[in-house]
């Protein structure tokens, strides 16, 4: 069964809820009731680049996993107090994010797909494969940062796995769902990416700082998969 990589996300501190702070994750991801796949998250800072990165690795479980589907997604960022303006940065509630690098590798069968994009001269340039280069004059962070501050943006331009998209998040709601932390009041998005078939519903936890506590991806609004968040700390 394919099965698409769950974003990392990461808990935010109550006296500024944008952030980072350090953790490790594991999510579900179930289709129709029946978990096919983990996905693994952790954010750390790296002292010596000032700089935080996010790791996450997505493989198949139980029967699934005799056909391999593994998937490695890794990207750094900075993050700064909103204090001045600054234009090179995304601003978010309580600081700016400042996208660093990205790389992506899936192996299913043995065969390897590879993308890492960084920044040279104000634009981001993706290599796939080691080979084929592009450059992508107007997005400022990847996919990773974007999802993790999903609750906090609305429009904003993407490198996704090298690819110049952009995103829409959405806020639909609040409500109560029943969570690993027990009754969680969460905020729901709605992420949209403009000339794609997939959307994503994002429940996020206002208890525990934002967390996301479930995530539904949809093709032509038809559910594809559900992640749950399994285990957690920090």
């Amino acid at each position: 069964m394919k099965f698409v990589l769950i974003f990392l996300f990461f808990t935010l501190p109550l006296t500024s809820y944008s952030e980072p702070q350090e953790y490790k994750a594991t999510y579900g991801l179930s289709s129709k009731g029946i978990e096919f796949a983990n996905s693994e998250h952790s954010l750390f800072y790296d002292e010596n680049k000032n700089q935080w990165c996010i790791n996450t690795v997505s493989y198949t479980v139980s029967i699934f996993s005799l056909i391999e589907d593994t998937r490695k997604e890794a990207s750094c960022f900075s993050f700064t107090e909103k204090k001045d303006n600054e234009d090179a940065s995304i601003p978010v509630e309580d600081g700016y994010l400042t996208f660093k690098s990205y790389s992506f590798e899936r192996i299913k069968s043995e065969k390897r797909e590879k993308v890492s994009s960084k920044m040279k001269n104000n634009n981001l340039v993706s290599t796939f494969n080691e080979e084929h280069k592009t450059f992508d004059k107007s997005s400022k962070l990847d996919r990773l940062t974007a999802q993790i501050y999903g609750y906090t943006l609305d429009m904003v331009n993407i490198n996704d796995k090298g690819r110049e998209r952009q995103y829409n998040f959405e806020h639909i709601g609040d409500g109560n769902i029943n969570t690993i932390f027990g009754d969680t009041k969460v905020r729901i998005m709605k992420k949209h990416i403009v000339n794609n078939k997939r959307s994503s519903l994002i429940w996020y936890s206002v208890e525990k700082n934002f967390v996301p506590v479930v995530i539904e991806q949809y093709r032509f609004d038809k559910l594809m998969f559900r992640a749950t968040l399994k285990s957690y700390e920090n």
